[in-house]
């Protein structure tokens, strides 16, 4: 049997640390967990998906129409008529938002009613609802109920849970901004009158009809996709007085039944922030405008002026129903226009009229998108054309129609709340990996302390180890750098000395003598380089290479090219001198063995370092091992290769010159970042 040599005292203290550091890491790690990065990959798709879904964006309500605010009575309703028999499929109830942020007076708890009389005395239950916890009502953005086959005339809401009026001697009310009740695809509610029980009414900005009048604290049927146009405008004019004279009108191609139609106002980039730009203060609605079939559909023209019958709208979407209405064309036309004043790009005096966009709805479908446009007169140029009026956008944003967006909202909501779930088990994971790593660390400062007697043990061994090391490493740079040139100096210096002796003028061996000795003095200024506790930077480094093969190539034709880029941050001494070392060795042996006329050094920097010497010399038979005693050195420069954990190649052949190449990685000293 063959006996094993014993262990080495240093082996047999550091082989103890290691074991003793395994099983305390080991009695600390549980067992493999699922990989975290599926949840990860799918936190990154919802963030995408979330991305071109709809949002709430909050409007200004610059156009007045807040909602509705009604008193505690017992009971408490709000009834819609529909005018006919219709089967709800949704109901959204939209808070009145006077502010941003805020309490918004939404009932606490409530209940929807569908009948088909106005006494509700066979009346469906549709829905009920009560806030999970006092005040949550307040800070809803809407609320969403589904329809349950159940059909009717008349829709009631029956509010039972009231707010405080602090300011009011604790007074019980409630508010709301607006109600929508979607029914094959349009607003079933949009116009319908309202009937109310102890309703508190200010001109305009309180009042049962705005809670159907289309306006609310949200900018509905908004999507994600920018716009790259403004809509449409027609050219400015000095006085507000149109009677009738300017209009645009789209054409549907052909005579449509329309359930809705909606104004978008316009709100142009640049220049000053005006949402509502352009809209009209007095303007009818025509369908079939200038034919025996024409219908006056809206009428918002009443009033003298200067007083305006319908307040600007802002960024909210001015909508009108139009259950019955079927007709070919639509008009705008416009007996007072929007004046549009200072800081507009136009005079104070100059008037115009402007929509972003104009939309026909029947069954969910706007009918309008790509239909052609006529006006009184257009302007063209910043975003403004006919062909925007109906390219379903707005100044902002895509257009959607309620399923579009609702559907977009709801599968927001879901996404968000996946999205919570995985951010609350990521965040679960990494407090267990935590705990983990502090009992990992706590076993491990345990070892630590043991090992550190040990440490003080080997580390004169390390010591004795490491200045064995640079001894070589010195000896071997010396004899590589300095060794040839010196035996150049000293038989420059012979045959110099036997010229003399011969009364020979050694005027072109003394030339050589100072060259060589030139030459000495920069290897051996390579060498206190390459020998320095820090080289430098991979910056510094990069400059070196290519300051070292423009020197020794000085005197033959060369090309130093250079592509990429060196990283940033320290480069690490030992690889440092590897890859010096290499190039020396490779420039040196196409300098003296190939008997170049052109040598080409390429250095390509990227994710590794790539060094390739070309020369058009002699070349070599490659031998089929390379060893340190071959010609051309081949066995150095695979061991310098091979020290940067790099490989390099050589080919070669007589009479088609050498091609050196190596790939290295590029290893960062301490201290990069």
């Amino acid at each position: 049997m063959t006996r094993q040599p014993s262990p080495s005292p240093r082996a047999r203290v550091w082989g103890g640390f290691w074991a003793a550091a395994s099983v305390a890491a080991a009695a600390a790690t549980p067992l493999p967990a699922a990989p975290a990065t599926s949840g990860e990959a799918r936190r990154a798709e919802i963030d995408r998906e979330l991305a071109g879904l709809p949002l709430l964006v909050a409007d200004s309500q610059s156009h007045e129409r807040v909602g509705f605010h009604g008193y505690r009575r017992d009971p408490a309703w709000i009834r819609i008529d529909f005018g006919g028999r219709i089967e709800p499929e949704k109901i959204l109830l939209f808070p009145a938002k006077t502010r941003p942020e805020g309490p918004t007076g939404f009932p606490a708890s409530l209940e929807i009613e569908i009948a088909g009389e106005e006494s509700f005395t066979e009346a469906v239950r549709l829905a009920r609802w009560q806030e999970a916890a006092p005040g949550a009502g307040e800070r809803l953005p809407f609320l969403a109920f589904e329809g349950n086959g159940a059909a009717g005339r008349y829709l009631r809401l029956l509010v039972t849970g009231f707010r405080a009026e602090p300011t009011a001697g604790g007074e019980e009310f409630y508010r709301l901004g607006e109600i929508v009740v979607l029914a094959g695809g349009r607003n079933a509610a949009l116009r319908r009158p309202v009937t109310t029980t102890a309703a508190f009414e200010s001109s305009r900005r309180w009042e049962p009809m705005n809670l159907t009048d289309g306006f609310f604290w949200c900018l509905p049927l908004r999507g994600r996709q920018p716009a790259a146009t403004n809509g449409f405008a027609t050219p400015s004019s000095p006085g507000r007085d149109a009677g009738g004279n300017v209009w645009v009108e789209v054409d549907l191609g052909a005579s449509r039944p329309i359930d809705e139609i909606h104004l978008v106002p316009a709100h142009p980039r640049g220049g000053a922030d005006l949402p509502g730009y352009g809209f009209p203060t007095h303007f009818r609605i025509l369908a079939d405008a200038a034919t025996p079939t024409e219908q006056l559909v809206c009428d918002e023209s009443n009033g003298l002026f200067p007083s305006d019958p319908l307040p600007n709208p802002g960024q909210a979407t001015f909508m009108i129903a139009t259950p019955r209405l079927v007709a070919r064309t639509i008009r705008v036309a416009c007996d007072g226009l929007f004046r549009a004043g200072p800081g507009s790009g136009q005079g104070p005096n100059e008037h115009l009229f402007a929509l972003a966009e104009l939309q026909c709805w029947q069954g969910g479908k706007n009918l309008a998108v790509d239909a052609s446009v006529r006006s009184s007169g257009a302007m063209t140029g910043a975003g403004w054309s006919p062909a925007a009026l109906v390219d379903g956008f707005s100044s902002r944003h895509d257009l959607l129609g309620w399923t579009a967006w609702l559907s977009g909202l709801e599968r927001r909501a879901a996404l968000e709340a996946e999205a919570s779930e995985l951010d609350a088990r990521t965040a679960a994971a990494r407090d267990r990996r935590q705990q983990r790593l502090l009992a990992i660390a706590v076993a491990v400062t345990s070892v630590s302390m043991l090992a550190a007697a040990a440490a003080v043990v080997v580390q004169r061994a390390r010591q004795r180890g490491a200045q064995e090391a640079f001894r070589r490493r010195l000896a071997r740079d010396l004899h590589d750098e300095i060794g040839a040139s010196l035996s150049h100096l000293a038989m420059q210096s012979d045959l110099a000395r036997e010229q003399l002796a011969r009364d020979d003028r050694p005027d072109a061996r003394l030339a050589g003598l100072s060259a060589s000795a030139r030459a000495t003095l920069d290897d051996m200024r390579d060498v206190i380089w390459l020998l320095t506790p820090r080289t430098g930077t991979w910056v510094e480094l990069a400059h070196r290479l290519e300051s070292i093969a423009r020197r020794m190539l000085d005197g033959i034709g060369h090309d130093v090219v250079v592509h990429g880029r060196p990283p940033e941050g320290l480069a690490a001494n030992d690889g440092a001198r590897e890859v010096v070392g290499f190039l020396k060795e490779a420039l040196a042996n196409a300098l003296r063995h190939a008997d170049a006329t052109r040598v080409r050094v390429v250095f390509e920097w990227g994710d590794r370092l790539v060094i390739r010497v070309e020369d058009n010399g002699r070349g070599f038979e490659m031998p089929a091992v390379a060893r340190e005693e071959d010609h051309y050195g081949l066995g150095n420069l695979a061991r310098r290769a091979a020290a940067l954990g790099g490989i390099s190649a050589v080919e070669s052949a007589p009479g088609r010159g050498t091609r050196v190449r190596l790939v290295a990685p590029l290893k960062r000293g301490a201290g990069s970042g």
